[in-house]
């Protein structure tokens, strides 16, 4: 028995959404385990980290559709960026800021390694030229944005990691924000603000 196209297509927007769901659900419960305020503050921007990859799955399933909804490839990368998301908010929960960072370069980099796979080995299954443009567009946006945010990371782990937690807290917050600015700006996600 063969499954109906549509209903393979729309597993993996199914799945992760079930995942990101699990992950914000089973995370909200420590907001009262945690005390102290930096860490409390850093482990809520945790939370708005997973808001802000949710929305850009959604994004991707909105600007790729089938070309990544059924590849085998995409949905794999796709489990270890929420794995990596899930260790960021469990590593904020135990406010160890130094390896949320590094669990968030390592994000990073898989999602630039995903955008270099599509643009450059990834086969199209679409022949209309334009939405092809369009997409590959959306992949160099998506190359430069990471690799801003790989280098800002990796400047700020090496100038920072040894400042009081708060300003590392600070500056870990307004880089992100830097990132969550271009993904708006160069419609990685394409949704109006107000």
């Amino acid at each position: 028995m063969r499954i109906a196209r549509s209903e393979q297509i729309a597993f993996s927007s199914i799945l992760f959404d079930s995942l990101f769901g699990l992950v914000l659900f089973f995370s909200i419960d420590s907001i009262l385990d945690i005390k102290n305020p930096t860490s409390l503050f850093f482990y809520l921007f945790s939370i708005i980290i997973l808001a802000h990859w949710w929305l850009m799955f959604k994004s991707c399933d909105d600007a790729y559709n089938e070309e990544v909804t059924n590849s085998a490839l995409d949905l794999i990368i796709g489990v270890v960026q929420l794995i990596f998301i899930e260790f960021i908010v469990l590593a904020s929960r135990s406010s160890d800021y130094i390896l949320a960072t590094k669990f968030l370069l390592a994000l990073f980099i898989i999602d630039l390694l995903w955008a270099v796979i599509w643009l450059y080995i990834g086969k199209w299954r679409t022949a209309d030229i334009s939405k092809i443009h369009l997409m590959e567009k959306e992949l160099k946006y998506n190359i430069l944005i990471d690799s801003i945010a790989v280098v800002l990371f990796l400047l700020f782990m090496f100038f920072f990691q040894s400042f009081m937690p708060i300003f590392f807290v600070i500056g870990f917050v307004i880089i992100y924000l830097i990132y969550i600015i271009l993904s708006f700006k160069y419609k990685i996600i394409d949704i109006d603000i107000f």
